[in-house]
Order: C-alpha cells, then sequence, then structure tokens
C-alpha cells in the first residue's frame, strides 16, 4: 500500500465529512448516514492500491448516495436555470444592437439568478471549435450539471451537433439557425426570439447564418464534453489554446459554484 495516497485520501474525506457536519440545514438525524458514508469511503481508501472492480463501483456508489444525501437535505444545490426564464431573458435583447443586446440579457440574467452569472465586466470572449464549426463564446455560467453562454459568430460557419449526456437549448439572439436530424430531408429554421432542443444522446446537423448570435444553455452531465472539444482542437485545427482557454474560464466558474454557491 502507498501510505501517503491514502491519508491524502482519508484527509479529502474528513474535510468532506466537517464541512458537511456543520453546513446549514443538517441536523442530528443525517449524521447516522453521513458518518457511514465517510467510514465506508475511508476504509475503501486502505485499499488504494490494488482496489477491485467490486470496490472501485462501491466507492463510487458510496459518493454517488453521499452527494445525493447532499442535495437531499438541502447542502448541494443542483439545477437552478429554467428554460422559460432564460428565454424571456432573450427576448429583451431581440432588435438591439449586439453589445447592447449582450448587456441588457446579462443583466437580466443577474436579476433572475443572483450570485450565479459572470457580470458584465468579467465576460471574456474565446474562439471556438467543434464538429468543425467555429465562433465564439464567452462564459456567463458553468457548474458540474449546467452550463451558459454567448455564442455566435460574425461569419457563416456549419458543423457537426456532438452528442452529449445532457440537453442543450440556443435562444437565439439575432440571425438564424438551421438544424436537420438523421432522416430529415429539409431543415427546420430558427429566428431571433425561437430556440432550438438537442435532447441528450442526440446529434444534429446545423449550420449559422451570418451574424448570427445565441444564449446557448446545457443541462445534464457537462464535464462529458470536454472531451468532444478537445478531440477538435487537437485533431482537427492542431490548436489547443482555445481548448485549454475554454477549460480554465469553464473551471474556474465550476470551482466558484461548487465552493461558495455550493452547487455542483
Amino acid at each position: 500500500p502507498a501510505p501517503g495516497n491514502q491519508e491524502g485520501l482519508r484527509q479529502v474525506l474528513r474535510t468532506v465529512f466537517l464541512f458537511a457536519r456543520f453546513a446549514p440545514g443538517v441536523h442530528n438525524s443525517h449524521m447516522g448516514p453521513l458518518a457511514a458514508l465517510y467510514a465506508y469511503a475511508a476504509h475503501a481508501a486502505s485499499y488504494l492500491p490494488s482496489l477491485t472492480i467490486t470496490q472501485v463501483l462501491s466507492f463510487a456508489a458510496c459518493v454517488a448516495a453521499g452527494v445525493f444525501l447532499l442535495i437531499k437535505v438541502g447542502i448541494l444545490r443542483t439545477i437552478e436555470l429554467d428554460v422559460e426564464g432564460l428565454h424571456q431573458a432573450t427576448k429583451k435583447g431581440i432588435g438591439k444592437p449586439l453589445p447592447e443586446a449582450f448587456d441588457i440579457i446579462n443583466a437580466e440574467l443577474e436579476r433572475r439568478y443572483p450570485g450565479l452569472i459572470v457580470p458584465k465586466s468579467g465576460r471574456r470572449w474565446i474562439i471556438f471549435n467543434g464538429g468543425g464549426a467555429m465562433g465564439q463564446m464567452t462564459v456567463l455560467h458553468a457548474s458540474l450539471t449546467e452550463y451558459l453562454i454567448f455564442y455566435g459568430s460574425p461569419l457563416y460557419s456549419q458543423g457537426h451537433s456532438g452528442r452529449y449526456l445532457m440537453d442543450v437549448y440556443d435562444f437565439m439572439i439575432q440571425g438564424e439557425t438551421k438544424t436537420y436530424h438523421a432522416a430529415e430531408l429539409t431543415c427546420t429554421v430558427f429566428k431571433a426570439g425561437e430556440y432550438s432542443l438537442l435532447k441528450h444522446f442526440n446529434a444534429k446537423g446545423y449550420c449559422c447564418e451570418k451574424d448570427s448570435w445565441m444564449l446557448e444553455y446545457g443541462r445534464g452531465v457537462i464535464p462529458f464534453a470536454v472531451f468532444y472539444f478537445l478531440c477538435a482542437s487537437v485533431f482537427v485545427t492542431f490548436d489547443i489554446i482555445p481548448w485549454l482557454t475554454s477549460v480554465i474560464s469553464v473551471g474556474k466558474r465550476v470551482a466558484y459554484n461548487l465552493l461558495v454557491n455550493r452547487k455542483i
């Protein structure tokens, strides 16, 4: 066994347990399950260098059960954004000059979801590649279960949507997008004020006409999408800088929401 690895993991488990113990909303009735989860995880850590598949799955189940319990007692938050609220916020910027539209929508999102949205002063645009399409984005919210970005391009762009473990909504601010799924012989057009939905496990072809911009919202298992965009950066453009910049930008927001907002 590697004592350093074991002790390091135990320290992490102790920290999580203490955080849960003194977090608001936790009562004495919750401590039995939390203590049992901690004891089981700490015991599994002693087998760290030689874990079997069964032990790994048991440990993962233990972690999942712990997260579920923390959500149920209100210590951790999950889905906070709502589709209708995002749609209404987007409509407030339609017909305005683009910079003004972004500012209006940003301010409305901050009003609706206080503490969860990056303010205007924190917006940073990043070149973005994926599925053959190229555009730019700025992150407004990112957590393990949700993301929200402004996305678009001053030029025409088209490509493959990707296939994810999440639902993706595109709320059009300006311009239009056209999409089609397998076996569809005509495309569906989405103009300013409308939105499209890509359901989890599905994929589609899409194009953004010149000067098309949107508010994009993803809800589901967000981290798995990282590999899709990594492949686009490494094997298509041979430019990993945008991917690294995106990971850092998103990672900062995920960490902030996890530590400050207690949101996964």
